[in-house]
């Protein structure tokens, strides 16, 4: 697995913020920079980690698997 300690430090705090936006804030970075590294992420893998619903975003079943080893590793 290839993936880089910012980009779960992001894939985290968006599972618990549910916004990019808040994401970013939190980890003093810009929003593009937290959506990038989350897209890379996912398209790394070839999978979607959330489900999109309006400006929010919402773990999916692929997320919720991932989380618990991102938490770990972090």
């Amino acid at each position: 697995m290839k993936f880089t300690l910012r980009q779960l430090q992001v894939f985290l705090a968006t599972a618990r913020l549910q916004r990019v936006s808040q994401a970013a804030i939190e980890l003093a970075m810009s929003q593009s920079a937290a959506s990038g590294a989350l897209q890379d992420l996912e398209s790394r893998y070839d999978t979607l980690l959330f489900d999109r619903v309006g400006k929010r975003l919402k773990l999916n079943a692929q997320g919720a698997l991932l989380r618990p080893m991102a938490e770990a590793l972090l």
